[in-house]
């Protein structure tokens, strides 16, 4: 088959070898067309580090640490990219442990895994795999990936059964500074399997083009005013971003390809990467930010903002509903202080999420309740969160306080969870427990299976107050992806 855009392929994976552009591409359904893109032309060891292809729906939820509510959506491409970008990190940072200190990397246990959010699927995969997010040593280090690209796909192609649902495909593009995500429908029963792979392939070289392009322009010096009344975490965002067709799509009549993109600012980057432990935003922007050196000392330099640290409602608030807007004001009456949330944005059971998603969440806690202050922090464990809000009292679900004393994540050892609780209650932090309500039933503080020392670091709200009968997952599932 005559295919008329090849030479076109060929010159600009050349031109790609010769950049100093390094990919990880995790693409699952669709769009290993461009891996041969890529290898076919001598030097494609300079731009490909690794290739992942996660296609059953078991192995693309090890891949991202969670099983997602639909395999083929925006938000996954994302994490695929996430993943791998931050995979790429792992692997360069690898090669320079002995010349920049490093000390080796340990399997990790369970007894390290997040248990302060919503996610209820935490696989022994998952759990192993946090060994792959590693934190730089040297605050410089975050400038080795200025040219380091994630890519994820998901994609929904012909196949030899009856699809019910559309051929669609998302792409994403994982950037130090960047997430950019192109979403395309196709028209059914108009391409064979090949030419809607090969399409596919296309939209992926034209996305990591167009990011490629974005990347130059940033480190030229072209990119945006950063200069703002407060520090902006979202330095630019577009829900109609344009992409750099360098090879024709051959589109059909109808067809379109739609883009969004969330470029972080110099702050954010440096949240997500290690340079800052914490942020406080607000509507008016970062109130305070807190470096990781400030956060190992004896003493933290954000007295001033004694009530932003008080009482802390971790979560994911993805998305925020009513449920948690009603524990808010529950819990501020019964405290006589002001609910700050807090969102670890590193997870060590899986990738942090993205900037679109971030940029998603706080919009949607914008919206529905415009003057609440949000905690962005590298603190995914509890005992690392009451060590930066000493004395705080953390709101929580009953659910969130089962998980947190369930011994699997301590090794099966109980004495493990003794000295987390005792490093908490030195840091004279304390739990405000709200009932849930589940599949499993009615879970309240008094009924639940805890070790008699977490029971002393509990406040209950009763049930006949306030139950907690709505999930963000279920929130999820009735969204329109």
């Amino acid at each position: 088959m005559s295919d008329p855009y090849q030479k076109q392929r060929i010159e600009y994976v050349q031109t790609l070898h010769q950049s100093p552009t390094q990919v990880v591409a995790a693409l699952s359904g669709g769009g290993t067309l461009m891996l041969g893109d890529l290898l076919t032309v001598p030097g494609g060891s300079r731009t490909l580090i690794e290739a992942a292809v996660p296609y059953s729906h078991e192995s693309l939820s090890n891949y991202i640490g969670r099983v997602p509510e639909q395999f083929c959506c925006p938000r996954v491409a994302r994490a695929l990219a996430m993943t791998a970008f931050f995979h790429a990190r792992k692997i360069l940072h690898s090669e320079t442990l002995d010349k920049h200190g490093y000390v080796n990397l340990e399997r990790v246990s369970p007894e390290t895994v997040d248990v302060s959010h919503e996610s209820k699927c935490i696989s022994e995969s998952a759990i192993m795999r946090c060994a792959d997010f590693v934190e730089p040593a040297d605050l410089n280090e975050i400038d080795l990936y200025q040219h380091v690209v994630g890519i994820g796909c998901t994609a929904s192609l012909v196949t030899n059964r009856q699809k019910l649902g559309e051929h669609r495909v998302y792409i994403a593009i994982q950037t130090l500074h960047q997430t950019i995500q192109f979403s395309l429908q196709l028209q059914k029963d108009v391409r064979t399997r090949w030419e809607e792979e090969r399409l596919v392939a296309d939209l992926i070289l034209n996305a990591l083009e167009t990011s490629r392009q974005e990347t130059v322009r940033r480190l030229s010096g072209e990119s945006a005013d950063e200069q703002t009344p407060r520090p902006a975490l979202i330095e630019s965002s577009s829900n109609d971003y344009p992409l750099h067709e360098l090879i024709p799509l051959k589109l059909q009549s109808g067809e379109r390809v739609h883009g969004e993109c969330a470029a972080a600012s110099p702050l954010l980057v440096d949240l997500f990467f290690g340079k800052l432990g914490a942020v406080l935003w607000t509507n008016d922007g970062i109130q305070h930010s807190i470096s990781r050196a400030e956060m190992n000392s004896a003493e933290l330099p954000f007295n001033s903002s004694a009530e932003f640290t008080q009482a802390i409602f971790p979560g994911s608030f993805n998305p925020i509903h009513q449920g948690h807007l009603e524990m808010i004001r529950i819990a501020e009456q019964n405290l006589h202080d002001k609910v700050i949330l807090e969102i670890s944005v590193q997870n060590v059971d899986k990738p942090p999420f993205d900037y679109i998603e971030l940029a998603h969440r706080l919009d949607q806690i914008r919206k529905e309740k415009p003057e609440q202050a949000v905690w962005l922090t590298q603190t995914p464990l509890f005992i690392d969160k009451a060590e930066l809000f000493r004395g705080a009292t953390f709101v929580v679900g009953a659910d969130t306080i089962k998980r947190f004393a369930d011994l699997q994540f301590y090794n099966a050892n109980v004495h493990t969870l003794h000295d987390v609780l005792r490093a908490i209650a030195f840091c004279n932090c304390r739990f405000l427990v709200f009932a849930r309500k589940s599949k499993a039933g009615l879970e309240v503080l008094d009924t639940l299976d805890i070790p008699d020392m977490l029971r002393s670091l509990c406040d209950d709200v009763p049930a006949s107050v306030f139950t907690m009968d709505i999930s963000s997952s279920d929130v999820r599932r009735n969204e329109t992806l």
